[in-house]
């Protein structure tokens, strides 16, 4: 059974790594245009900190590519990737009908699309909590 990574992007409180990473990332950019002005610091050194800022502010974006099952919501919709890496679902808590879940494939209705996601390789604990989100962000269940 497979694991579903979830990142919820509305709560600030648990992001704080991930807001450290890119600050940290955006710290190291910048100072390979500040240093040469100030001569503080050797040019190999400016280089150096400059590719690891690249390197961190890499690695924050294409998180959620390294994941094969992911499912990444805030307040207005989700997305939803499941045994792919580039096929992606995206649901938009507005546009949302109804959703089924029978035979551990969740269909989501949707007014101008349906998608169905089968889930039987992962955990049910996850594809559980992954249903909780789904009700707890729409009204008309």
């Amino acid at each position: 059974m497979k694991k579903i990574y979830f990142d919820n992007l509305s709560n600030f409180k648990n992001l704080w790594l991930s807001k450290t990473v890119f600050i940290v990332a955006l710290l190291c950019i910048f100072s390979g245009f500040i240093f040469p002005a100030t001569d503080a610091i050797d040019d190999v050194w400016i280089k150096r900190i400059q590719r690891f800022g690249y390197i961190l502010f890499a690695l924050y974006f294409l998180n959620k590519v390294f994941r094969k099952n992911y499912v990444q919501w805030n307040k207005l919709g989700m997305t939803i990737r499941i045994n792919s890496y580039f096929k992606e679902h995206r649901l938009t808590f507005s546009k949302f009908k109804y959703h089924t879940f029978e035979n551990n494939n969740l269909t989501v209705y949707q007014i101008d699309n349906t998608f169905t996601v089968n889930l039987s390789n992962t955990n049910t604990s996850d594809t559980d909590q992954l249903v909780k989100i789904i009700t707890d962000n729409t009204t008309n269940t």
